[in-house]
């Protein structure tokens, strides 16, 4: 009787075991609705995750960006992708998707994305000290004059030159850093480099010796700030 008992304990624990790791590693799309404007919410959780995290896409024109985390005692880091959708009334919900980078972070994702809508809210308000709780619909927060996205550092050997009204900005970033930067078939410089783009069509292409070339066909726009990041794979 008492082996009868163990056997099944130990295939009630095999399967508790089971249930867990099947849980997915990545976390459902997070939402959260702010009474501003779409450009205010756009403009200030882009600002929030540049300050905190690495961006490494940016559309302005689709409200969209992503970014990546860094590591955690819960987690190996997350990647996540943020979009503003407008409402009916000029609100504006901002919507967060995170997944693991590696394994599983055991809820660590979702305080992740809570702690940003907090921090959202606090880039909103001008007060980046202040703590907010998080609830379906905030309260209409009166901005300070608008700062704008913050603008890229430029760094290492940068191909960049005084801004014009009919330039963008273009940020690459590369691993293994140092790799050679081409647009448009002409050698730029070595990667991190802060690049500024004539509006329209260009191909960029990211290389180093024993590594594929890494390449990207990108529609500059106006006024535009866009972070890529060229992971090379070896041959």
């Amino acid at each position: 009787m008492e082996r009868l008992n163990l056997v099944k304990r130990l295939g009630l624990a095999t399967l508790l075991i089971g249930i867990l790791f099947s849980i997915p590693a990545y976390a459902k799309p997070k939402k959260k609705t702010y009474n501003n404007s779409p450009e205010q919410v756009f403009t200030a959780a882009l600002r929030t995750a540049r300050e905190r995290h690495v961006v490494t896409y940016v559309d302005e024109k689709q409200l969209m960006f992503a970014f990546e985390t860094g590591r955690s005692m819960m987690s190996q880091g997350f990647v996540a992708n943020a979009s503003v959708e407008p409402e009916r009334d000029g609100n504006a919900t901002l919507v967060i998707n995170v997944q693991n980078k590696k394994g599983r972070s055991w809820g660590a994702g979702d305080r992740m994305a809570d702690k940003f809508y907090d921090q959202v809210s606090q880039e909103l308000s001008g007060d980046v000290s202040q703590k907010t709780s998080a609830k379906a619909t905030e309260k209409n927060i009166a901005v300070p004059d608008a700062k704008g996205t913050p603008s890229e550092p430029t760094i290492a050997k940068a191909a960049s030159g005084p801004a014009a009204d009919s330039k963008g900005g273009v940020m690459v970033v590369s691993t293994p850093e140092g790799a050679d930067v081409f647009v448009d078939d002409s050698f730029i410089g070595n990667a991190p480099a802060t690049l500024r783009l004539a509006a329209g069509k260009h191909t960029l292409k990211v290389s180093q010796s024993g590594y594929k070339a890494w390449t990207r066909d990108l529609e500059v726009m106006v006024g535009s700030d866009v972070q890529l990041k060229a992971s090379l794979e070896k041959e």
